[in-house]
């Protein structure tokens, strides 16, 4: 693990580390998950600077053949031959996070992607062999729907904590990964509830609008329709015009006769 890059971040050097073999050894893969392995170009970036190089990274994803709506499913993803940064005067690194993404697809993929992490299983030098176990890489997701999800290769996290400070890495593939993995989800799709709160929030906004039954049974007007304090003083109104009109019809009627 020679260093390969090296760059100056607030007065202090900082390389990037090759990570693993360039070839996968064959992982001790559970016999119930079927996957398959492939090289990929990749770019690994700096988050602190605006350092970055692009490299190839071998990747093996696994999930089982067949899964349950309902229940978790079990992948594993193994990167090899990733990078990363850290700080040269920055001392051991005290820990470290491992993360590796997959991209899901298919008509039963419960999310867009998912991801397993592993933490440094103890504190190493700049020269030592890191101690991230990458076939410790295993993560889940739950199909609520039938039918087939996909995994493919996505985003490779590497966080790594010094005295100096923190350093993140991102390695990205530069296009799209191809399928490595496929489940088959069979069951019944579970059915999305509305939940309570919801649920009285809309019984109490057909409330406030007027639209629903009064309390002794009779349909109360909605929004479309005049309030119905209007209705009641419009009628009383049309009735004393009636009234008067016929007051002022039998008084003229009256003078007419007298005269």
């Amino acid at each position: 693990m020679s260093p390969a890059i090296s760059r100056t971040a607030s007065g202090t050097a900082a390389v990037c580390l090759g990570l693993g073999a360039s070839l996968i050894t064959g992982p001790a893969w559970a016999d119930s998950l079927e996957g398959s392995s492939a090289t990929y170009s990749y770019t690994c970036a700096d988050q602190v600077g605006d350092l970055s190089e692009t490299l190839d990274v071998d990747l093996h994803v696994a999930a089982p053949a067949e899964g349950e709506v309902g229940e978790d499913i079990e992948f594993q993803v193994q990167p090899t031959g990733y990078k990363y940064y850290y700080y040269v005067e920055g001392g051991d690194i005290t820990s470290g996070t491992l993360s590796a993404g997959v991209v899901l697809g298919g008509g039963a993929a419960p999310s867009p992607s998912s991801s397993a992490s592993t933490e440094a299983e103890g504190a190493f030098g700049p020269e030592e062999p890191d101690t991230f176990d990458e076939t410790a890489l295993r993560g889940a997701f739950t199909p609520t729907a039938p039918g087939e999800v996909t995994l493919a290769p996505g985003d490779i996290t590497i966080d790594v904590t010094q005295s100096h400070g923190p350093s993140t890495t991102v390695c990205s593939p530069d296009n799209t990964t191809d399928t490595l993995a496929t489940v088959n989800v069979t069951g019944e799709a579970i059915a999305t509830e509305t939940p309570e709160g919801d649920a009285g929030e809309d019984a109490g906004e057909d409330a406030d609008s007027g639209g629903g039954a009064t309390s002794d049974g009779t349909a109360a007007a909605g929004d479309d329709g005049p309030p119905q304090a209007l209705l009641i003083a419009g009628a009383v109104v049309g009735g004393l015009l009636v009234i008067l009109g016929i007051g002022m019809f039998g008084l003229m009627f009256y003078f007419m006769r007298r005269s």
